[in-house]
């Protein structure tokens, strides 16, 4: 924190470049922004209040902002949503947070091209609902989708539930326009999706986090909407039954949208026969003769593999309830956590194995019911499970190193510690299992290139030295 004399002086500076109404100080309104939705000790709470909260509306006031900054070397935290899971957004080291959720603009929508050029802090959801009279979507249907921006998608390489078909936000990204450590204003290219020339700059603040620059703009690859759009739910005896279905579908060649494979809880509900404890569900989307066709091959395939189909009104609905759920899911702070880990598939029944046999039992940690095992299908295949954390005596600790257990299991298998989420503070000191010294040093030297004073939300994403 900032000591008296610096707090006014920096405090008159910003309100004379964004205005009493942008600049938030009072330590009522800081509260707020202490953390996201990352689990911290009871005695850390409210521990970590920024010096101030600026609500910019355009690039030049975060120009503005950021200048202010760098003059007096203030540590920068720009926040989108604030639904982050890992403490990315927590002001560790006190500071100036960004909030964009003003910077909520479509700039231009492009139909020849299928491209959209918005602000950061426009919502998935809001996105999506200003393209729908277009026929346009984006696509990206990702947990926190009710709440999560544009800029803090990008910066946490956010995942897609229809990833199979379209991609994840990694591969909607054309261009960005972005406010350096120094003011500087940058546009990483044109607006295209596919380029030979240059360096491809904008990837490099992808799953940034924010430690590179602020997002002041980003150029989209949207798609047309589906003319038809279906859902196939199907009951298996276990986890590792449709688990097997899943693996068929995916060398299958069918272009399917998305799907999940997991350990169902209380499936008797949708109809389930008894003693069913797996669950399958397929997305499909495209024209009406492409999904007919689709819809023939997966209902085969789930005979074939012996799986249950439910009917096509429970399938319907267990899909709006539970996309309610995912979504509501992302404010649930309790003590619990979630993997969301890559794990080679030739390998993914021995790291669950491992973990649920070996880790878990030594830390005092359980899974939730129905959510042991996870698998999304498709072309990034992320594993994941919940589990409780660790009560009683030494409980942080033991958190901790947990943490560190699962994130030794997944690399050793040749795995990543995080999918999707980001590293934060919560996995920052166990990139080292994932990533060579080289690598780090490499990552550093990148960061030193465009923040040589750390201001950019400095202590995330990259462990010290």
């Amino acid at each position: 924190m900032m000591d008296a004399k610096s707090r006014a002086e920096v405090k008159e500076q910003l309100v004379k470049a964004l205005g009493e109404s942008k600049v938030l100080h009072e330590k009522a309104d800081l509260l707020p922004y202490t953390k996201d939705t990352y689990r911290i000790p009871l005695e850390d709470e409210y521990r970590y209040l920024p010096d101030f909260v600026v609500l910019p509306e355009t690039t030049p006031e975060v120009q503005s902002v950021v200048r202010i900054a760098a003059e007096h070397r203030i540590p920068l935290i720009p926040k989108g949503g604030g639904s982050n899971r890992t403490g990315m957004l927590v002001p560790i080291l006190g500071g100036i947070v960004v909030d964009t959720i003003r910077m909520n603009k479509v700039v231009e929508v492009n139909l020849p091209n299928l491209y959209v050029t918005v602000q950061p802090g426009i919502t998935l959801k809001e996105l999506d609902q200003y393209l729908e009279p277009y026929g346009l979507w984006l696509t990206q249907e990702q947990g926190s989708f009710k709440v999560a921006t544009i800029g803090g998608s990008i910066s946490t390489s956010g995942f897609s539930r229809r990833h199979q078909k379209y991609g994840s936000i990694s591969d909607r990204v054309m261009s960005l326009e972005v406010v350096l450590a120094s003011g500087e204003v940058l546009r990483t290219g044109q607006k295209v999706l596919y380029t030979s020339t240059g360096y491809r700059l904008h990837q490099l603040f992808i799953a940034a986090e924010g430690t590179l620059g602020i997002i002041t703009e980003a150029t989209l690859r949207v798609e047309p909407l589906p003319e038809a759009r279906d859902i196939i739910l199907a009951f298996f005896k276990d986890f590792w039954a449709a688990n097997d279905a899943a693996q068929r579908l995916m060398t299958s060649g069918v272009t399917f949208s998305g799907g999940e494979a997991y350990e169902g809880h209380g499936m008797d509900k949708l109809g389930a026969p008894q003693g069913m404890k797996g669950m399958f569900y397929v997305l499909l989307d495209g024209t009406k003769g492409e999904v007919a066709a689709q819809k023939d091959f997966v209902v085969s395939l789930i005979a074939e593999s012996g799986g249950v189909l439910a009917s096509s009104d429970v399938a319907m609905s267990f899909m709006t309830i539970y996309t309610e759920q995912w979504c509501g899911a992302r404010a649930i702070t309790g003590l619990e956590d979630v993997l969301t880990t890559y794990i080679p598939m030739e390998r993914m029944r021995e790291f669950y194995d491992k973990m649920w046999n070996q880790v878990a039992p030594k830390y005092g940690i359980e899974p939730l019911p129905g959510e042991k095992y996870s698998l999304d299908v498709g072309r990034y295949r992320m594993a994941g499970g919940r589990y409780r954390l660790p009560k009683g005596e030494g409980a942080w600790q033991k958190y901790q190193q947990v943490l560190r257990e699962i994130a030794r299991l997944a690399t050793s298998m040749g795995g990543s510690i995080q999918s999707c989420h980001g590293i934060g503070i919560e996995h920052r000191d166990n990139m080292d299992l994932e990533y060579s010294k080289a690598a780090l040093d490499a990552m550093r030297s990148i960061k030193r290139v465009f923040d040589p004073d750390n201001i950019m939300n400095p202590g995330k994403k990259l462990p010290e030295r």
